[in-house]
């Protein structure tokens, strides 16, 4: 899978921004309107930075935790987007940029996937003549 800096930048901003708000909406007076919020913001910040860390990492499990991912974010711009205060548009804007780097990510490993299923083969008449058995035992 080849790297790419814009969906990894996405999903950090997207953990360190819902941290934040998590943090913010914790310090509320009317905390009780937003717990739901605050356990969802935890979860989507947790939930990205691990993809993060996979995708970065190259790790096979990444297409994986990107499909549950977008799950996440999904449901913390949800429960935001409730909610009319700037902050709560700029989560909600974050998250949906999320679900895109994610879907990116599964578009290039899906990509990847189909290279993987047709492979480039090497013509036989390439290595006519050449004994492998000498340059084995030599």
């Amino acid at each position: 899978m080849i790297w790419k800096k814009n969906i990894y930048d996405s999903l950090t901003g997207c953990a360190a921004l819902c941290d934040e708000f998590a943090t913010e909406c914790s310090r509320s007076e009317d905390i009780e309107c937003w717990y739901r919020s605050i356990f969802l913001n935890l979860d989507c910040a947790d939930m990205c930075r691990q993809l993060a860390m996979l995708y970065v990492r190259g790790s096979e499990n990444t297409r994986l935790l990107a499909k549950a991912c977008i799950e996440v974010c999904e449901k913390c711009a949800q429960e935001v987007n409730q909610f009319d205060t700037e902050r709560c548009q700029q989560v909600y804007a974050m998250c949906q940029q999320t679900i895109v780097s994610c879907i990116g990510i599964l578009d290039m490993a899906h990509q990847t996937e189909v290279g993987n299923n047709n492979p480039v083969t090497t013509p036989t008449s390439l290595f006519y003549g050449i004994d492998l058995r000498e340059t084995l035992y030599n």
